[in-house]
């Protein structure tokens, strides 16, 4: 090694020596860093404890909820943060969530401990549009069943609480022998407690409801009457095209001895205070239910719903009910239903309390018959039932309906086509008395003349349409029928795949403004047997100029059929279309089979007998109208000219 390398190497020792010597730290210093090391530890010490003793308290507060009662086990210095929001039911602060089934050949049902309330509802035998299972009700933080009260000056809310399962199985499975119950309590010691109880039968869409309280007398106050209730719930989608769905869909409610209500079905909110005697409350979707029962009448009830964005999460509305039950109750029972919007099951609906009430009940008003209902009630379900009891495809069955419907109504289409008929063969006669009367001011003459002929060949202008009003109650139950028909429900029909949903088949990338983004056959079959038989219809009916805007509404009306039906249930398209072609052939045959010259024979036969009778009450009466009302235009024109 060089002489200048040996001397460069301890230059660099005697520096480092130095800097060790010179920069160790003074006595003061190292007193302060251990002073900090051991602050460290300490306070790493008290976090382990701090986290050992909540455990601690959170093992002993879950062994008294578990039914070790002593609670001088608990330090209650400790407790004072869950006794602060939660009183004296502190012990059900903490806990572990478990999930109880119930279920049988119908429904499933899961029930949550924390709350105890039912956290998803599972029917059995149907899916969704897209194959899935179906549940009305699904797990959501914002799906709630909870009771609200207060101890001492303490809020409670058992959505909170932390509820003791008392069963031993988190699986009950309910058998024609032996219904399954599921318990749950939230201790205040071992002697009070509140009760959640559900019970399930086999073979029923029932869960019974029960809310009881054990000796709480000195633990909810009494300075209010009443205690409140809420039970909020999403209305998933379930089917296909949520524009119709939506529109079927809302929150029922109804009172006792009275019909059933619902908000509006047409806003995107709307909310109602119920006030007396509220038996039950609905969050009622197209085809399925979620109902709650009152086994004793509600005394007051708040509810409200809104819309809410489909896309977000898969629900359309949102349903909340407020009900206030009474402080003075140590139970309260209830009833759930949850199952299909079919009218057989709802209306056999009964609870066992109350099964003198069966028919006071009305669940199967959630069915929307409208106006015409008691014609559904009585005529059209039966029939849709009894053929379906030995026919499978439901498009073969609303066939034979149309049909069967058809033929019963054919002497009312006999009749209104007979006397358009009678109207078109005196046709002729009416020429000649517009002949005779051609001036406008000489209209209330030529009306005269014309019911003076109608007068005395016996035929009635109304004869054509009263017929025709008498079908009218008929298509409107229908067309109630059909979209809320659950056995239409995907049941396909040739290129139909839902027949209670609308057919496409050519779907657009695009929407048409009032028209949609499908393209539904059955709606453009059904337009075209409109227009078919709407040509037949004008050709026997006057030509003159009075009718050419009621023809040209006549054409234009099966336009609009296309836009309004386009999403709707194609079942009812394919019903509509399947009526116009069976009235075009009716209206063939009776065409065929009628001899105008001999109905003009008869008409004129009349018109001689009559001619020299004293005119009847009816016509009496419009011509003194008639009289009268010219009286009036006469003294109008004369002051005019005055003028």
């Amino acid at each position: 090694m060089e002489k200048k390398q040996l001397i460069a190497f301890g230059l660099i020792i005697l520096v480092f020596i130095g800097f060790q010597f010179f920069m160790r730290p003074s006595e003061e210093d190292l007193a302060a860093q251990k002073r900090y090391q051991d602050s460290l530890s300490e306070v790493y010490q008290k976090k382990l404890a701090a986290e050992a003793e909540q455990t601690r308290i959170q093992d002993s507060l879950r062994n008294i909820q578990n039914g070790n009662f002593d609670i001088s086990q608990v330090d209650s210095a400790q407790l004072a943060n869950y006794v602060g929001q939660f009183g004296k039911f502190s012990n059900c602060a903490v806990g572990e969530n478990q999930t109880v089934l119930l279920q049988n050949d119908k429904i499933k049902v899961s029930l949550s401990s924390k709350g105890a309330q039912i956290s998803n509802v599972e029917i059995f035998n149907y899916k969704t549009y897209d194959g899935e299972p179906l549940n009305v009700v699904r797990e959501d933080p914002q799906n709630e069943m909870n009771l609200d009260f207060f101890n001492e000056a303490y809020a409670i809310s058992t959505k909170k609480l932390y509820f003791k399962y008392m069963g031993s199985s988190n699986e009950l499975t309910a058998t024609d022998q032996a219904p399954v119950r599921a318990v749950f309590r939230a201790y205040v010691d071992s002697a009070s407690w509140l009760e959640f109880a559900y019970t399930l039968k086999n073979d029923s869409y029932l869960l019974d409801y029960d809310v009881t309280f054990h000796n709480l007398d000195n633990v909810i106050n009494r300075n209010s009457s009443y205690l409140n209730f809420t039970w909020n719930q999403f209305l998933p989608v379930l089917e296909r095209g949520n524009k119709w769905e939506s529109q079927h869909s809302g929150l029922y409610y109804k009172y006792e001895n009275e019909d059933a209500e619902s908000l509006s079905l047409t806003s995107d909110s709307d909310e109602q205070t119920l006030v007396g005697g509220t038996k039950w409350i609905a969050y009622k979707g197209q085809f399925f239910s979620s109902v709650l029962i009152a086994k004793t009448n509600f005394p007051s009830s708040k509810v409200a719903f809104k819309n809410v964005d489909v896309n977000t999460n898969k629900n359309f509305k949102y349903m909340v009910s407020s009900i206030d039950f009474s402080v003075a109750d140590t139970t309260r029972a209830m009833c759930f239903y949850f199952g299909p919007n079919q009218y057989k099951i709802l209306n056999n609906v009964v609870l066992d309390s109350h099964a003198e009430d069966e028919k006071e009940l009305g669940l199967e008003e959630l069915v929307p018959l409208g106006w015409f209902g008691i014609i559904s009630k009585w005529i059209i379900i039966p029939l849709f039932n009894w053929l379906g009891s030995f026919i499978s495809s439901y498009g073969i069955i609303i066939l034979i309906m149309t049909i069967i419907i058809k033929i019963v109504i054919f002497p009312l289409t006999r009749k209104s086509y007979k006397s358009t008929a009678s109207m078109r063969v005196l046709k002729p006669q009416i020429d000649e008395i517009s002949k005779k009367y051609p001036k406008p001011e000489q209209a209330m003459e030529k009306q005269k003349a014309v019911m003076a002929l109608y007068q005395r060949v016996g035929i009635s202008p109304m004869g054509g349409c009263l017929p025709l009003l008498l079908q009218m109650p008929i298509l409107i139950a229908m067309f109630n029928f059909f979209p809320s028909s659950i056995e239409l429900r995907q049941q396909a029909f040739l290129w139909a795949t839902d027949l209670s949903s609308y057919d496409s088949i050519l779907d657009l990338p695009f929407t048409i403004p009032f028209y949609g983004n499908h393209v539904s056959l059955f709606t453009l079959l059904m337009a075209a047997a409109m227009i078919v038989s709407t040509k037949i219809n004008s050709s026997q009916m006057d030509t003159g100029q009075s009718m050419a805007g009621m023809k040209m509404m006549m054409y234009f009306m099966p336009v609009m059929m296309v836009c309004w039906f386009n999403d709707y249930s194609s079942g009812l398209s394919y019903y509509y279309f399947l009526s116009n072609i069976i009235t075009i052939l009716q209206m063939w045959i009776i065409r065929k089979t009628l001899d105008e010259k001999a109905i003009l024979a008869k008409l004129n036969s009349k018109a001689a007998k009559n001619s020299g009778k004293k005119k009847s009450g009816l016509m009496a009466r419009l011509e003194e109208a008639q009289r009268r009302q010219m009286e009036i235009m006469k003294e109008q024109q004369k002051k005019g000219k005055r003028r």
